[in-house]
């Protein structure tokens, strides 16, 4: 069975020179009141989370883009996204 992750709360991304950060922003701000540092591979992560793909899928775009394959960075994939999930940025669908 695959499982799928979505964004929970309202986050912009962007970019600041190498690094990506992840903002909190509007009701969410009341609940984390954090800046998130991402690496450019766990940014990449996150933006595959906007349409609630499976941890497969995400593994699959990953790999095609870095010209991997996707059994070779599924255990890293499924580390952000857990991270993610305790930050409170993810959560199960």
């Amino acid at each position: 069975m695959e499982r799928k992750m979505t964004r929970k709360g309202e986050f912009v991304l962007r970019q600041l020179a190498d690094e990506y950060v992840l903002i909190p922003y509007g009701a969410t701000t009341e609940k984390m009141n954090q800046v998130l540092t991402l690496s450019e591979t766990a940014a990449f992560i996150y933006e595959q989370t906007g349409d609630a793909v499976s941890e497969e899928e995400i593994a699959r775009r990953l790999g095609k883009a870095y010209d991997v394959p996707a059994e070779e960075v599924q255990e890293d994939v499924n580390a952000v996204l857990q991270t993610l999930q305790n930050c409170g940025v993810l959560e199960r669908v």
